[in-house]
């Protein structure tokens, strides 16, 4: 058994499609395959039938029960039992899918000593899917917890005894048990640290298994990542200012053969030369050309970097001797969180940053993931990876923290997509004058408007670093300097700014 864990560590268990295979140290798998066919009753012309499950046992006579089970937005696993003097079975009827919390039988467990026998294994313990039309008989000793909706309800026939089911039914409320041949454990008495699964609908979804789209509200109740609640920032906390004008200069590299950003996308061909190469020539001249166009302004400038860029001798020159802010922006640009799990999407934050801070002496406190590629745990695990000024949301015009239920906070700075050059000189086709003067305008209209705004400008080292789309920002951005209330700074000292930086 693992070792006791430090407070609020999470175990997010693996989830899987049941199989007969997977599922064999838990129980005997149902499905539409007749195993062993062995009954051979005569008169049966079109019917091939399976031999009996003659391990499953429910005493004298199992009780059958439906159930329709609905969804519930708690992915934490509470409580686990199993049962010693019989078999439970679990028949998903209907369309839809369940997800079944199992874990091998410990009781018979050789490598165990007699206390952890009495408890299940995290490590042999996973988020099944069992989908409509199947399902499992439990061997005795086989823990679980009840089943739970994949987004739809499920309806499932459970195969039980009268006894199991009289024992739950005494109970006033959820508790540990030990009677009625249920022993059932709050996880919470024994152990530090917290099991949940991951979000079941979009793995369902990916793998067909439901029959029409399911509704995903993936990143929370909120919208800002699962269990993160937005908090606003107070009024005042610009010290003054009208609009923070943050430019983020974006510097990345590509996996070759992955793509990427194309100035001519109708060229496919492989090796990648043509698009490839204007990606590459961002980091050799327009990188840069942005430094000295922001050093020449004397305007601060924040750079989320690709730690992988950062490991190119000619880019982390330059990024050093520039003055900016430099944040993080992943480890390349063309892999992001999205299909990681937690464990994978912490490490990634760490070598992340810990690359960062190698190649550049610093570690950074601002973070925009690479392609918006993001899961429900990201803006939590940038603010538990010490991240201060979280880019990755673009739904205001205002900075606003937010919180994690656990305590975990960072500030948002809203990443414009509006002013971006990927927005407007890719998607619009804009010139460098439309591109820039886009921007004066935006900035511009923030200026005349109640209230203290904040506006990124996001850049790209390969199309704003250009030679004709930088000439006309340099002109735009001087002219922004003189408009009263305009406030050009670094995410980092916009997070720092008077009512940001208060708890």
């Amino acid at each position: 058994m693992p070792e006791k864990r430090k407070h609020e560590e999470i175990i997010e268990l693996d989830i899987v499609v049941a199989t007969r295979d997977n599922t064999a140290k838990l129980g005997y798998f149902v499905d539409d395959t007749v195993v062993n066919p062995g009954l051979g009753i005569p008169f049966y012309k079109t019917v091939l039938e399976g031999a009996n499950y003659e391990h499953a046992d429910w005493k004298d006579q199992a009780c059958v029960r439906t159930s329709q089970i609905h969804w519930r937005d708690d992915h934490s696993v509470s409580w686990l039992e199993r049962h010693m003097e019989m078999t439970q079975g679990f028949i998903v009827i209907g369309k839809n899918p369940g997800l079944f919390v199992l874990g091998e039988p410990t009781h018979d467990r050789e490598d165990l000593d007699e206390k952890n026998r009495a408890l299940p294994d995290p490590k042999r313990t996973k988020a099944y899917i069992i989908p409509a039309g199947m399902g499992l008989i439990l061997k005795k000793g086989t823990w679980h917890d009840f089943p739970v909706s994949c987004g739809p309800p499920v309806s499932a026939f459970i195969l039980n005894t009268e006894e199991v089911v009289e024992a739950l039914a005494s109970m006033p409320q959820a508790g540990p048990m030990n009677h009625g041949d249920c022993f059932k454990l709050r996880l919470s008495d024994h152990w530090d640290f917290k099991m949940k699964f991951p979000d079941p609908r979009p793995f369902v979804q990916k793998h067909g298994l439901v029959p029409g789209p399911v509704a995903m509200p993936l990143m929370g109740k909120e919208g800002y990542g699962a269990g993160m609640k937005r908090e606003e920032v107070k009024a005042g906390w610009a010290g003054g200012q009208k609009v923070y004008v943050i430019p983020v200069v974006n510097v990345e590299v590509f996996v070759p053969g992955c793509g990427g950003p194309a100035i001519q996308p109708h060229l496919q061909s492989v090796p990648e030369l043509a698009n490839r190469g204007w990606r590459d020539y961002g980091n050799r001249r327009g990188l840069q050309r942005l430094a000295s166009m922001f050093k020449e302004l004397k305007i601060p400038a924040t750079a989320v970097i690709n730690s992988e860029a950062a490991k190119l001798d000619y880019v982390a020159k330059v990024l050093k001797e520039s003055g900016w802010e430099c944040g993080a922006h992943g480890l390349n640009n063309s892999s992001g969180a999205a299909k990681m799990s937690r464990s994978e999407e912490e490490a990634y934050f760490k070598q992340s940053l810990d690359d960062l801070q190698q190649s550049l002496g610093t570690r950074p406190k601002t973070w925009l993931t690479p392609g918006f590629s993001v899961t429900e745990r990201t803006p939590e695990i940038a603010a538990q990876s010490g991240i201060e000024a979280f880019l990755d949301f673009v739904d205001d015009d205002v900075p606003y923290y937010i919180t994690h239920e656990e305590g975990k906070r960072t500030l948002c700075l809203p990443y414009c997509m509006e002013t971006n050059d990927i927005s407007l000189c890719l998607t619009k086709h804009f010139d460098g004058r439309q591109y820039s003067q886009a921007i004066e305008d935006h900035v511009r209209q923030l200026a005349k408007e109640d209230g203290e705004k904040v506006v990124c400008l996001g850049m790209h080292t390969f199309i704003a670093g250009t030679p004709a789309r930088a000439l006309a920002l340099t002109e735009v951005l001087g002219r922004l300097q003189k408009v009263p209330g305009v406030c050009f700074a670094t995410a980092a000292q916009a997070a720092a700014a008077p009512c940001c930086s208060s708890s």
